[in-house]
C-alpha cells in the first residue's frame, strides 16, 4: 500500500483525486497549500506527491526540488488545470 500526498487548493480535485486512491487500496492525504504539503511531506514517509503548479501561497514548481529531497525521495506528478 503507497501512501499518497494530493497537494491542490481545489477541495474538489483533491477529493476526487483521493477517492480514487483510496479504492485502489492506497492510502491518501490531501493538503490545500505548499505550507501544508511541505510539512505533509517531511513528517511522514510519502511514496507519491501529486503536486499543483498554482497555490495560493506559491508556485508548485519552485518547491519540487524541496520535495524531491524529503527522506521519503517521493515520486512526483505535476498538475495543473491552467494551460
Amino acid at each position: 500500500m503507497a501512501h499518497i500526498l494530493i497537494i491542490d487548493d481545489d477541495p474538489l480535485v483533491s477529493e476526487t483525486i483521493a477517492n480514487v486512491v483510496r479504492r485502489m487500496g492506497h492510502q491518501a492525504t490531501c493538503a490545500f497549500n505548499l505550507h501544508d504539503g511541505l510539512e505533509k511531506t517531511f513528517s511522514d514517509e510519502m511514496d507519491i506527491v501529486f503536486l499543483d503548479v498554482r497555490l495560493p501561497d506559491g508556485n508548485g514548481l519552485d518547491v519540487l526540488p524541496r520535495i524531491q529531497a524529503a527522506p521519503s525521495s517521493p515520486e512526483v506528478i505535476i498538475m495543473t488545470g491552467y494551460g
